[in-house]
């Protein structure tokens, strides 16, 4: 690791640290939430269940009435819904299906596959144990608890918790505003014809296609040359338009065109793994709206691991969510690595599963910065490093892809 380079879980918290959240808020319909920033806890109005019903398909019954030999008399049914509604006393039990409520004076209900039943009458052939199989009136959530914590960005079973807990609209912050550009002379935008250096840009694509899935408002700005003039404009158009954030791709190493990192107000973001090797990073409040940047290696997959590694997560934190760096998992390694060493190499990879059946990340071949087709290719991302050399078997940090949508 070189002098200043920060972890990536360094970096992440002192970017952090630096980053406002956005605080406005507005109501929507709990079903139409999904990806929004909770920006209020959801308290349940009910309790879940709302009353004691059974977990399985079986026999309401009398715990007390399960001796050997003993034959129980079938008085009744129940479903959800539709519950029985006399009393289970001595020596009877009620034939009762997942979700309905138990019937008064049951305290157990066995399993369907654990009874013999001989026309109206009913033997328990494994016992169980007291109160089983019995889900229990607020054991799930009860009534006033928090259901959902502010600060999570919702998935789709927190719309479904929302409507199960009696809550139909949400408090959410108001979408992030991102703006997303590319620099570069060489790049255009197909079907443009390409000149005689040139290349299509795909940063910019995959970039708005990520932050959409991340539920924020996305502002596709285009390509800008190579000039510290145009970008500069760009930058204030980002502010006239009122944006949170602006993304760039490109311009932000320390080659003679990289403008962004030479552009007024930015500082460079030294990390300690590859590919990329850094971010560039502003914060700007000039008296217009305030803005922050981000700008990204133009090598497509060093943009693509910097953005979801850190700033897809720096990102999130700004738009409200309590988000931190993605998960590591630990997975042994398909076959030996051998790799530069001192710093933390990402590096592609399958997920394959070997003679035992056991889950292990295999490497890609061609693992160039460049090479975009290599991630769609990819399971995973493989953290390896700062040590040279791995082992076949050796325990790797992976990044399941399937994180980022």
């Amino acid at each position: 690791m070189g002098a200043g380079e920060l972890p990536l879980a360094q970096a992440f918290a002192d970017l952090a640290a630096e980053l406002p959240q956005l605080r406005d808020a507005e109501s929507v319909p709990a079903a139409s939430a999904q990806g929004r920033m909770l920006a209020g806890n959801v308290v349940s109005t009910v309790d879940a269940p709302s009353f004691d019903n059974s977990a399985m398909d079986g026999y309401a019954l009398r715990f007390d009435d399960l001796r050997p030999g003993h034959w129980l008399h079938e008085i009744g049914r129940a479903y959800a819904g539709h519950p029985f509604d006399g009393v289970v006393a001595v020596g009877t039990c009620v034939r009762i299906m997942t979700g309905a409520p138990l019937p008064a004076g049951a305290d157990t209900v066995v399993m369907l596959e654990d009874v013999a039943v001989d026309g109206g009458t009913v033997s328990v052939l494994r016992t169980p144990a007291a109160g089983a199989n019995i889900r229990r009136r607020g054991e799930h959530i009860a009534r006033g608890a928090i259901a959902i914590t502010a600060g999570r960005q919702l998935r789709d079973a927190d719309v479904g918790l929302a409507a199960a807990v009696g809550v139909t609209t949400l408090a959410v912050r108001r979408r992030l505003r991102l703006g997303i550009l590319s620099t570069g002379d060489e790049l255009a935008d197909p079907p443009q014809p390409l000149g005689p250096a040139g290349s299509f840009d795909a940063n910019r694509p995959f970039l708005c296609a990520a932050a959409r899935r991340c539920g924020f408002e996305v502002h596709d700005l285009g390509i800008v040359g190579d000039s510290l003039q145009t970008f500069a404009a760009a930058r204030r158009r980002a502010q006239e338009l009122g944006l949170d954030a602006l993304l760039v791709s490109g311009g932000a190493a320390q080659g003679d065109a990289d403008i962004v990192r030479a552009a007024a107000g930015v500082r460079f973001v030294p990390l300690a793994f590859r590919p990329g090797r850094g971010i560039v990073f502003a914060r700007f409040d000039d008296g217009e709206a305030p803005l922050t940047l981000f700008g990204l290696p133009g090598n497509a997959v060093a943009a693509y691991i910097s953005f979801h590694l850190l700033v897809r997560p720096l990102l999130l934190r700004l738009a409200g969510a309590d988000a931190t760096v993605p998960l590591h998992l630990p997975l042994p390694l398909a076959g030996g690595a051998c790799l530069r060493g001192g710093r933390i190499d990402y590096r592609r990879a399958r997920l394959v599963r070997d003679d035992s059946g056991s889950l292990r990340a295999a490497l890609l071949r061609d693992q160039g910065s460049a090479m975009l087709r290599t991630v769609t290719e990819a399971d995973a991302l493989v953290a390896l490093g700062p040590q040279p050399t791995y082992a076949d078997g050796d325990l790797v940090e992976t990044v399941p892809l399937a994180l980022f949508g």
